[in-house]
């Protein structure tokens, strides 16, 4: 009988006698997270302080903070709250590691999902630029981030989104669908083609991610018949422990996205249809998004030892807001303003980044949507400037057309 234990030991200590490198000062991690099918930020971010904000929500407006119901917001301060199953990412308010930004976009300025999320992937609404904004920061980073690294960034998930795609190398890795080889006979492969000028480097490359994301002891998808794909939630929580393995890893990548989608709300959005007995106070389909977000990100702070949490910064994305009111379906149509989220060890979180437009009739974009105030574009600058070291003149590069808008100071502890 193969005694596996041994077996990845001695796999793992070839693919990664090549790969290792000494921790340099410029050894950060970045997670970006994006929310496909736009968040409705006003569920997620309550203005329950807004003189204006229960009339305008209706049904969605959930209880102020303090109210003694089952379903009262987490207060973040007089004015905005957290939606109720968002407690772990509560607590790293609390304990200043999440920063919220509300009032919030790209330069995108119309409502389709798709073009939405492709301009911000691209880091700019020209649809002639074909690589990504991710992908564009690799050229930028300082040589030191990249020494010793077969792949500095990776996709998670079963395909490469697009903010990754490019001329700069990146790696990608998603749970096999196939049978699992056993480790022996991965290590006789690696053993096989070890000496290949072409096919050694690219096998050691695939082996090693196959390793570390086995290392993250994934739950099988499908489980419960509420995986049904990447935009799940519960793939989504196991997806953020595959994450945290990577970054974790000494030779790992210090890059990392994840997908997480079905954010439509178009309807029901507060629907009581619960699909199972941990959906939290609320049931539907929405309650196991907010929670599926929620315990991933706890997932991720949890399989992260407490030195590499330190040096992560997470940014929490979608491609637009809801509209303010409620529509005829119980549901919220697609808008424009929303709300991110700054989160990590590395993070100056315990704090709200909004400069406030407000709920009045008048105060609304076009009449239905949050009228955005910050560019999202400058919150992303923010984090790759302090915590990447990445030079401000290389952003006319990474994000097009943005030459107006200046990084936000002091997102992450430096």
């Amino acid at each position: 009988m193969t005694d596996n234990r041994k077996s990845d030991a001695a796999l793992w200590n070839t693919v990664s006698s090549t790969m290792a490198m000494a921790d340099v000062e410029t050894d950060q991690r970045f997670v970006f997270i994006f929310l496909r099918g736009g968040m409705d930020g006003l569920s997620a971010v309550p203005a329950y302080g807004d003189p204006s904000f229960r009339a305008v929500r209706g049904v969605l407006a959930d209880e102020a903070p303090g109210s003694g119901s089952p379903f009262d917001i987490l207060k973040l301060n007089d004015t905005f709250g957290l939606h109720r199953d968002l407690k772990a990412m509560h607590g790293l308010y609390e304990q200043g590691e999440l920063m919220v930004v509300h009032a919030t976009c790209h330069d995108y300025r119309d409502r389709s999902h798709f073009d939405a999320q492709d301009a911000f992937d691209r880091g700019a609404v020209d649809k002639s630029i074909k690589s990504g904004w991710l992908n564009r920061t690799l050229q930028a980073l300082p040589t030191r981030f990249r020494t010793g690294r077969s792949d500095v960034a990776m996709g998670l998930g079963p395909t490469l989104p697009l903010s990754l795609r490019g001329d700069e190398s990146v790696g990608s890795w998603s749970p096999p669908a196939a049978p699992k080889a056993d480790p022996d006979t991965l290590q006789r492969l690696g053993a096989l083609y070890a000496a290949d000028a072409r096919l050694g480097p690219v096998l050691s490359k695939g082996l090693s991610a196959h390793q570390l994301g086995e290392g993250s002891n994934s739950m099988p998808m499908g489980m419960d018949g509420m995986s049904e794909g990447f935009g799940n939630a519960i793939a989504f929580q196991e997806y953020a422990k595959a994450a945290a393995t990577f970054l974790s890893a000494p030779n790992g990548p210090r890059i990392v996205t994840m997908d997480f989608g079905n954010w439509d709300s178009h309807a029901n959005q507060n629907q009581q249809n619960v699909r199972g007995p941990n959906n939290g106070n609320h049931g539907g389909q929405f309650a196991e998004m907010y929670l599926g977000l929620d315990r991933g990100i706890a997932a991720l702070k949890a399989n992260m030892p407490p030195e590499v949490w330190a040096k992560t910064a997470v940014l929490i994305v979608t491609e637009f807001g809801r509209t303010v009111r409620i529509n005829g379906t119980a549901g919220t149509d697609h808008g424009t303003g929303g709300a991110a989220f700054v989160l990590g060890g590395a993070v100056k979180g315990g704090r709200v980044l909004a400069d406030w437009p407000g709920l009045k009739d008048a105060d609304l974009l076009d009449g239905r949507d949050l009228r955005p105030t910050t560019d999202l574009r400058a919150v992303a600058m923010g984090v790759l400037r302090e915590h990447l070291r990445v030079p401000e003149e290389a952003f006319s590069t990474i994000f097009p057309s943005s030459e107006a808008v200046k990084p936000i100071e002091g997102i992450v502890r430096i």
